[in-house]
């Protein structure tokens, strides 16, 4: 199965509505969408994670100096492992990689294979309750460019992975192109300078100075926990590059490189227990998780049908039965002021399948987060479009 397709249909617990997720695609904004029916979804390809640092005091001092010395070379070993790619793109601070890693939600894999001269590195995990990012850097590959100088996508023929022998999951991945989402959700490199779209060669940023290039995935699966302390298998095979989602052979090498590892991970999460109605829109919130990683949202939001009108490929007019989706996530508000309105990335939203009258949300967060410093949680009154403050439903969790 080619990487555009998603790698597993998740046979879902919840209903959920066909959505479309703002984020910039390659170069321009990365759209990342959401799809799904009869009970199940599916997650399309992005072309495109903390207990308090503690130390023992030392009664000498100076013990204590060499024990916070050598803690220093510890933790910048382990930063050396990083995926530089996964710590760009979730926009990850030192600071929280600390954190995470204190917490147990990282896991270095750190296995490499080589095929026909292409080397895959296996670099490492971040899992909480629902979800698990994964990185791959891949050196050796030849990538090549088009006739503006602006690189070709590369990707994968295939890719087949298991979560303790099964595929219960959602994925959705690519090669990472140096973008993010800037704080007016447009794509902007991570080193927050804006794209010079007419600049020749200046688009996406699949090689790294070194030559290499990282592939990141994102797997999910709406049942808490499923992926904690889970072993993974993943296999890539053959190697190439991509043209409006049709694989291409013209550059590839074949092979395959194999990874097993276990994904670890943290169940550490804000809890919130709500009574907060979204305006007049019959949509209450109850509940909410907020993770570093991501968000859990559930509402009391009464099921409602309404029937949309269209017109078929021979100018027909058909109709289809839709239910009403409640007011999204949209993301955070900190409690120094910082606004992430554009915080939620792939995941899924709809009714639970034996209970019309609970509404469920949960996503990946697009940057890692400090739950402590979170103050509100923002939701859109409207789904697509612009927005403003005032196109915003703000839920107080200080």
């Amino acid at each position: 199965m080619n990487e555009r397709d998603t790698l597993g249909v998740l046979q879902s617990d919840i209903i959920i509505p066909e959505i479309v997720q703002e984020k910039a695609n390659m170069a321009f904004q990365k759209i990342r969408e959401t799809n799904a029916m009869d009970g199940k979804e599916q997650i399309s390809n992005q072309t495109k994670r903390r207990k308090p640092h503690m130390r023992k005091r030392g009664i000498l001092i100076f013990a204590a100096a060499v024990v916070l010395a050598l803690a220093g070379v510890t933790v910048f070993a382990a930063y050396q492992n990083w995926s530089r790619g996964l710590s760009d793109d979730l926009q990850i601070s030192d600071e929280q990689k600390e954190k995470l890693q204190e917490e147990g939600a990282v896991a270095f894999a750190m296995q490499s294979q080589t095929q026909n001269g292409v080397t895959v590195t296996a670099q490492q995990s971040i899992t909480d309750n629902y979800f698990a990012h994964l990185s791959f850097r891949v050196e050796g590959y030849d990538l090549p460019k088009d006739a503006q100088d602006n690189y070709v996508e590369p990707c994968f023929e295939k890719i087949n992975i298991t979560v303790n022998g099964g595929s219960d999951y959602n994925m959705y991945g690519s090669f990472y192109d140096g973008l993010v989402t800037g704080p007016n959700g447009r794509a902007v490199y991570a080193d927050g300078s804006p794209i010079d779209y007419e600049a020749p060669g200046s688009l996406a940023r699949y090689v790294r100075e070194d030559g290499s290039l990282e592939y990141l995935m994102t797997l999910y699966n709406e049942k808490r926990g499923y992926f904690l302390n889970k072993e993974i298998c993943v296999e890539f095979e053959n190697l190439g590059t991509v043209y409006k989602t049709e694989y291409k052979k013209e550059h590839e090498v074949s092979g395959k490189w194999n990874f097993q590892w276990n994904l670890q991970g943290s169940d550490s999460r804000k809890e919130y227990t709500l009574n907060a109605p979204l305006g007049d829109t019959g949509a209450t919130v109850i509940k909410a998780e907020i993770s570093p990683i991501s968000m859990h949202v559930e509402y009391h939001f009464p099921y409602q049908e309404y029937v949309e009108t269209g017109f078929d490929q021979d100018g027909n007019m058909i109709e289809s039965t839709q239910f009403v989706e409640a007011p999204p996530i949209a993301g955070v508000q900190l409690k120094d002021g910082t606004v992430y309105q554009y915080l939620c990335n792939g995941g899924a939203e709809g009714y639970c399948a034996d209970d019309k009258n609970t509404y469920v949300a949960t996503y990946a967060n697009d940057r890692i987060i400090d739950t402590d410093e979170v103050a509100y949680l923002i939701f859109r009154k409207k789904i697509d479009g612009l927005y403003s403050e005032s196109d915003f439903y703000l839920i107080s969790v200080k």
